[in-house]
């Protein structure tokens, strides 16, 4: 009896967890018939259900392998949700060490109301490896169309035992249903790392396992005399595992909004950071447990701090350069003009050098890593205190947890007396202390020979500016003659020299009418292209005669024309996320506008200053007549910081608001 008791709890025990799961290559008619997701009927698909699982296998010949099994099943809704059918996956390799993977997968669809489903074959799995130790195997589901839907299930048998992917909860798309299950062994420590924006549940617990071995024992005195013989034993070693598990219903998509650096950084997810490996009998090997040997790590490298000694192949071309240089300033201007010259960015980021500085210097050409350390090592050939920085792109994250995997760049940098000056050479118009919107992404590390480091902080030093000034001359029907002429500083330049100022003419008139309210450009002029060292200067003349209403005898306008704000970016209630502007920024606009004889100036509207709390930004507006015939507008708006934390969402929205309102606010002419 006892024996069928414990048989009958052990079977509904097994009952009970599968009923939990859903089976591979079941779907239902009723999941095929749905139309829109019942919970966002704005979605392109959904997954249906996703069961993630990673536990640890032992072999005595191999050790321990960590084992990755993924089941996903996705409904497609739309066209847009095509793309949810295609699936890659990426495996490594290092030496003799390799990661496999076996697929498989069905397309399900109705046809005359019966599911008919679509097996993927192997035919249709393509290998592609990117370089000696990545391989991204891809795959698009047969047959797929709106309607359908997809599942696979595929499994990842890996010897690096200590490279846990993130467990990813939330996407593009919802989530209808998600299991997580992460099993480790007391052999590995983890530093577990959640970043949830968006509120999930994980528990964490504790579970033993039983581990069998076999060894072989000598039955004689002597084993190795003749007629020895042994013995095979087999014996269990009882551990215990951390369990993480997850249960999840119904997660929202993650959805973009405006000045966000890159919405995948506030997804739903954990990282699992590897900090030590300890067997029996054995002392720990420790890796990344704070930023300070994260960085020791990667200095060390063949392809990062040694490729900053033995460097006297520079020498020459340095004391060329740096001949007539009077200050330390002059000579780190003088080779970074130089270098982004000598070595074109190949496109690639990377912390370490894909082919290593002397390499990348005789080809001419290298990834960001080869560029910006020769950099750092012309700047020590010439005597200055320079020293890389590691760094994460905005497309790569933020990471608040020491991680090997946290940099993905590498930047150069100075220590004046006067504070630290920062360089990337891999663009090209770039300046000192002023970098890419790539790069700038929260804080790097900088890191000195002594294998010492320091936090930078990555945002502009200087504010992006932009001073604009408008002249308009208006006539009795409301059409304008004008010209603009803008002047663009810093990250403004920077980014204006890389999308505007090397366009042909034709197409830059088109893109500047668009922006401008389609007004009609002549005499377009874009000064200081190549000089660095300059503001790049926008000039040009307009006409239009969309930008005032006539209604009767009375002439209405907005007082700042085609540089007013018209929509609010923050429409949200709330936002869970920061406003990230990548740079505090500066705009200054000065209209004067001549309005027509015979019309006298009979509503203006009233000046304006507001401003965010803690100083975070300002706006002022201020309105003039001079004399009979002229108005003169003067506005400022300027953010202060890079990024606006949430809990200030409100007060930036009603800052725009008014600021919009302001903008837009109508001046009225009457005729005499």
């Amino acid at each position: 009896m006892k024996k069928l008791t414990l048989l009958f709890t052990v079977s509904l025990f097994c009952f009970i967890a599968k009923a939990q799961d859903i089976d591979f290559g079941k779907v239902s008619l009723e999941e095929l018939q749905e139309i829109v997701y019942p919970q966002d009927s704005t979605a392109s698909a959904v997954i249906l259900y996703k069961n993630l699982k990673v536990y640890y296998d032992y072999t005595e010949s191999e050790g321990f392998k960590l084992i990755t099994q993924i089941h996903e099943r996705i409904k497609i809704y739309n066209r847009d949700g095509l793309e949810w059918a295609e699936k890659t996956i990426n495996t490594f390799q290092d030496n003799n060490l390799r990661e496999t993977t076996n697929i498989k997968g069905y397309t399900y669809n109705l046809e005359d109301n019966k599911i008919v489903r679509e097996k993927l074959k192997n035919s249709e799995i393509f290998k592609e490896k990117v370089d000696d130790n990545l391989t991204r195997t891809k795959f698009a589901m047969p047959n797929v169309k709106v309607g359908s839907i997809v599942e696979w299930d595929y499994t990842i048998i890996s010897p690096f035992a200590g490279q846990i992917d993130d467990v990813v909860f939330q996407y593009h798309i919802p989530i209808k249903k998600i299991i997580v299950k992460i099993e480790i062994p007391q052999y590995f420590t983890f530093k577990y790392q959640p970043n949830f924006y968006f509120p999930i549940q994980v528990t964490v617990a504790k579970k033993n396992r039983t581990l069998q071995f076999s060894y072989r024992s000598a039955n004689n005195i002597n084993p190795t005399s003749a007629g020895s013989s042994s013995t095979t034993h087999t014996s269990t070693l009882d551990i215990f595992e951390q369990v993480y598990t997850a249960t999840e219903n119904n997660i929202p998509a993650i959805k973009d909004e405006p000045y966000i650096n890159n919405i995948d950084n506030y997804i739903a997810k954990v990282h699992f950071e590897h900090i030590s490996t300890q067997f029996p009998d054995s002392k720990p090997t420790f890796y990344s447990t704070d930023w300070e040997s994260v960085v020791k790590t990667i200095y060390k490298s063949d392809y990062f701090g040694k490729q900053l000694e033995g460097t006297h192949f520079l020498k020459d071309d340095v004391n060329t350069q740096i001949a007539d240089a009077k200050t330390d300033q002059e000579k780190a201007a003088i080779l970074f003009g130089f270098i982004k010259t000598k070595i074109k960015w190949n496109g690639n980021y990377g912390k370490y050098t894909d082919k290593g500085i002397k390499k990348a210097y005789q080809d001419h050409e290298g990834n960001v890593a080869d560029i910006n350390l020769c950099l750092v090592a012309m700047f020590k050939e010439a005597g200055l205190k320079a020293s890389p920085v590691l760094i994460s792109t905005r497309s790569h994250g933020i990471f608040l947890f020491p991680t090997l995997d946290g940099f993905n760049y590498v930047i150069a940098a100075i220590e004046f007396p006067q504070g630290i000056t920062l360089f990337d050479a891999s663009e090209i118009y770039s300046t000192p202390n002023v970098l890419p919107s790539r790069a700038l992404n929260w804080q790097g590390r900088l890191v000195r020979d002594d294998e010492s480091s320091a936090s930078i902080n990555l945002f502009g030093v200087e504010p992006a500016k932009e001073r604009t000034t408008l002249f308009i001359k208006m006539d009795e029907n409301g059409a304008i003659n004008g010209m603009k002429r803008s002047s663009f500083y810093t990250n403004y330049a920077l980014n204006y020299r890389k999308s505007k100022a090397f366009l042909p003419d034709n197409d830059l008139q088109t893109l500047l009418e668009k922006e401008n309210r389609n007004i009609e450009i002549t005499d377009l002029k874009v000064s200081n292209k190549e000089d660095l060292s300059s503001p790049v200067v926008e000039t040009f003349k307009f006409e239009s005669d969309n930008l005032c209403d006539v209604i009767d005898d009375k002439i209405y306008f907005s007082p700042l024309f085609v540089l007013a704000n018209s929509k609010n970016p923050f429409t949200l209630e709330n936002r869970l996320y920061p406003i990230d502007y990548g740079m505090a920024w500066e705009d200054n606009y000065i209209v004067s506008v001549q309005i027509p004889d015979g019309y006298a100036v009979t509503t203006l509207p009233q000046n304006l200053a507001i401003g965010l709390p803690d100083n975070l930004g300002i706006f002022k507006f201020v309105i003039s007549q001079k004399g009979d015939n002229k108005l003169e507008i003067l506005t400022t708006t300027q953010i202060n910081t890079s990024i606006i934390a949430p809990l200030y969402y409100q007060e930036l929205k009603d800052f725009y608001k008014h600021l919009i309102e302001k903008q837009t606010e109508k001046v009225v002419l009457t005729k005499l």
